[in-house]
């Protein structure tokens, strides 16, 4: 069940990759807030998975990225793995966080999930609309550049991690996706990383890998761990190559980080999926 998450997070938490410091310059600061995804969860036998999962923070993948040229902070994960418990208080309380941190920049991929999602009283597409709304605006009042994700169809998710109640019915995802679309349009500083069609192709049709010696085809759902909701290492690494665009163009000019360009492989590297590429590349020349 979803609400037996919040039993594990201080015992996740303690696992997730230790914040080490680096020489940086204090004058540009990337603050990554969000929800489980962000946070680093994994999935395991304490949750009802018969195998235990691994994943890693975004701001571990993006530290590495980043280097020498910018300081990546992140909210606190134990409050990220837990933002289905309460959006709004924990939304306001990572906002809070950003103004504290001084951010220049912000990637707030899976901010918006649990404002559209989770369980709601009354009629259940005015009370998602409103919630989102609410987090949105959160977003909206800030004054930096903020990168977002789109809503993704998380149907086919296990159960014991997200009840069908807790989904929006499609028409009403395509709905809250196109409120969440003009919000963007309607602020400067927001950008949208179109993370629904990833998400779609990760656990529907499998995606192919961006090799540097060409792509490497993987199967449905070999991105994701057991639940069928959270990224694997690799699905941090193919994300990070995903947001990479996006995240140059948010930095000034002449910034080192505006020309950027990482290989898929290093982000493997970053993210620590090395093994778990090592296993689609197996899977592969098994399938020939």
């Amino acid at each position: 069940m979803l609400r037996a998450t919040i039993v594990g997070l201080s015992f996740l938490c303690a696992a997730l990759p230790a914040q080490d410091a680096a020489p940086v310059p204090a004058s540009l600061r990337v603050r990554v807030i969000g929800a489980s995804v962000s946070g680093g969860f994994r999935d395991g036998p304490m949750f009802g998975a018969e195998e235990q999962g691994d994943s890693v923070t975004m701001q571990h993948v993006l530290r590495r990225w980043a280097g020498e040229h910018a300081v990546v902070s992140t909210h606190s994960t134990v409050d990220m793995l837990a933002m289905f418990t309460d959006p709004l208080r924990i939304g306001r309380e990572q906002i809070a966080g950003v103004r504290k941190a001084k951010a220049d920049l912000v990637v707030a991929v899976d901010f918006p999930f649990w404002f559209a999602y989770g369980y709601v009283d009354g009629d259940e597409a005015a009370a998602r609309k409103e919630r989102l709304a609410a987090g949105l605006a959160l977003l909206g009042d800030l004054s930096m550049p903020v990168l977002i994700g789109d809503l993704p169809d998380m149907t086919g998710a296990a159960r014991r991690m997200l009840n069908p109640r807790q989904i929006p019915p499609p028409e009403l995802l395509a709905a809250l996706n196109a409120q969440l679309a003009e919000f963007v349009a309607a602020h400067e500083h927001v950008r949208l990383l179109p993370l629904a069609g990833a998400v779609k192709a990760m656990r529907d049709e499998g995606v192919t890998l961006p090799l540097e010696r060409g792509g490497l085809a993987t199967a449905p759902g070999a991105l994701q761990q057991g639940d069928r909701l959270h990224a694997n290492r690799l699905g941090m690494a193919y994300l990070g190559w995903l947001l990479q665009p996006a995240l140059r163009q948010m930095f000034p000019a002449e910034h080192p980080l505006r020309a950027q360009q990482w290989t898929f492989e290093r982000f493997v590297e970053a993210a620590g999926a090395e093994g778990d590429l090592e296993l689609q590349r197996a899977a592969a020349a098994r399938a020939r």
